[in-house]
């Protein structure tokens, strides 16, 4: 197994810590089962297990990334394997860049599929606690703000943006309203285009 592992990113929202906790259990079950799953089936299989729960109908794959980075502290700190492993990017068929440049995908798997994860807990209340009040809070905006804050961007930025970003509109709001800044919620989604 890999040595303890560092935060892939600059700061960890609340939002990250929130879906984690929401994520960890799935990635634990499909561990148990050897099996894998895309960054959408892993959302929507978070959005069917938590119909009420408002920023988990909200999460969208393109920011899944930073939400399983907290999840790869977590197993990393109990000297687990990386069970993010197991999300792949549809497209290419194996995990996201920020795995992908850092680690071994496969070799992960391996390490995955090989452990005994009958006796692992699916609880992350402990961790969630400390890592919440750790986690830079959200800033608190209107969904009318996250608009304004997402057209004004555009405007001042349309020459230099993926032209089919505008159909991603609702993406980009929801990551600004999940504590984004502006220009990242366009650059994630930009990215994933």
């Amino acid at each position: 197994m890999e040595q303890q592992v560092q935060s892939l990113y600059a700061n960890i929202t609340l939002n990250d810590v929130q879906l984690a906790a929401i994520y960890y259990p799935i990635l634990i079950n499909i561990a148990r089962h050897k099996h894998c799953l895309t960054y959408g089936e892993l959302v929507t299989q978070a959005k069917e297990l938590n119909p009420d729960v408002e920023y988990v109908q909200r999460a969208i794959p393109v920011s899944a990334g930073r939400k399983l980075d907290v999840v790869r502290l977590f197993t990393s700190e109990r000297g687990l394997p990386d069970v993010t492993s197991l999300i792949i990017n549809k497209t290419m068929g194996e995990c996201g860049n920020g795995v992908s440049e850092h680690f071994n995908p496969v070799k992960l798997r391996e390490e995955v599929f090989a452990y005994d994860w009958t006796s692992v807990s699916e609880d992350f209340d402990m961790y969630i606690e400390t890592a919440e009040q750790k986690a830079t809070p959200p800033i608190r905006l209107s969904r009318n703000d996250a608009k304004t804050m997402t057209l004004d961007f555009f405007k001042a930025n349309k020459a230099s943006l993926p032209t089919a970003i505008s159909q991603h509109r609702d993406d980009i709001i929801n990551l600004i309203l999940d504590g984004y800044k502006t220009e990242e919620a366009f650059k994630l989604v930009g990215d994933s285009l």
